[in-house]
């Protein structure tokens, strides 16, 4: 559905909405994307993509595939806060209300949520965030965006829980309320939100950064909100996601990244310890195999990078991605 009126408020004024859709690299689902998330907006001009790093060729793809949607290339590949931070900008300078943002291997199945999502906007004046009902791969499977902020009791009372039955703690509200935390695959902000907290870190790079964001808007009195509505079948890539792997790195020091910026020192070093011990003992069982020296990889970086952060370390290559290298053949 184009501009979104929301329903219920005679006098109130068409919702500009913009939609950010951000890659660095090809992906099958891809025009199938662009296809749905046009039909989103009122102004194809309001449909941002950004390159987010290709060398250009995913950017001159899109404006030949796409012409009338704005195209944002950018030189390198500032991982998912960087470029969404990118095209958030383009939507504020705009005078935008809200920004969507969608993942690039996101279908949408179905067209009218946006305007769902506006009313559920309209009822939650303080929702800096909303999100929908995304399914996981197939329709019959519902992904679970209503996360919790990371706690190391909860963690540690879920950890053998959350593996024995896990249909338990993938459920979702089955009405419109606030969360802690909404996953960034389909969400909506309120841009005069966050004109007031700002934009992702972009130190982050990607993975817990929407803890770091939920919990910005939170000590300026902001919520999440959580509506009930079907929006987008997520086409998420099993790959990438391995005990080694840059995504696992990036959680883990994002996390305590996170609890350091948030005075939780000790909570860190708690984490620091059992993410260690954990890292160890995969590393063990790896041995000499082609998997052990990724492990070997994986291991060195992890520890160099909690050691810098708690240490107190100015941010540097040590850090990893975006501000460090990530070696070749490890990246996402």
């Amino acid at each position: 559905m184009p501009v979104c009126k929301i329903v219920g408020s005679a006098d109130s004024k068409p919702m500009r909405v913009a939609v950010v859709i951000v890659t660095h690299k090809m992906l099958a689902e891809l025009e199938c994307c662009l296809k749905g998330v046009v039909s989103l907006v009122a102004d194809p001009k309001d449909l941002i993509f950004v390159d987010n790093g290709s060398d250009g060729h995913i950017g001159k793809w899109a404006e030949e595939r796409f012409p009338k949607i704005t195209t944002i290339r950018l030189i390198k590949n500032r991982l998912f806060c960087g470029g969404y931070n990118a095209g958030i900008r383009v939507a504020i300078d705009r005078d935008c209300d809200f920004v969507l943002l969608v993942n690039a291997d996101a279908e949408v199945v179905n067209p009218g949520f946006v305007s769902d999502l506006l009313r559920t906007a309209e009822r939650w004046p303080r929702a800096a965030f909303i999100g929908p009902l995304v399914y996981f791969r197939s329709p019959k499977v519902v992904q679970r965006t209503c996360l919790e902020f990371p706690g190391i009791v909860r963690s540690a009372a879920t950890w053998l829980p959350w593996r024995v039955f896990p249909g338990y703690f993938r459920r979702q509200p089955g009405e419109e309320t606030v969360v802690e935390v909404l996953n960034g695959v389909c969400v909506l902000c309120r841009v005069r939100a966050l004109r007031e907290f700002g934009l992702m870190d972009e130190n982050m790079g990607g993975y817990a950064e929407d803890y770091d964001w939920a919990w910005r808007a939170r000590e300026r009195g902001w919520v999440s909100v959580f509506a009930p509505v079907a929006s987008v079948l997520h086409h998420e890539n099993p790959a990438g996601y391995e005990s080694f792997s840059l995504k696992t790195f990036l959680q883990k020091r994002n996390t305590v990244y996170w609890y350091l910026k948030t005075g939780r020192r000790h909570a860190a070093w708690l984490y620091v310890r059992a993410s260690v011990a954990l890292a160890s003992a995969r590393l063990l069982a790896a041995g000499s195999s082609e998997e052990g020296e990724k492990h070997r990889y994986f291991f060195g970086r992890l520890t160099r990078a909690f050691s810098g952060l708690l240490e107190g370390e100015p941010l540097g290559e040590w850090f990893g991605p975006p501000i460090g290298s990530w070696e070749s053949g490890y990246e996402l």
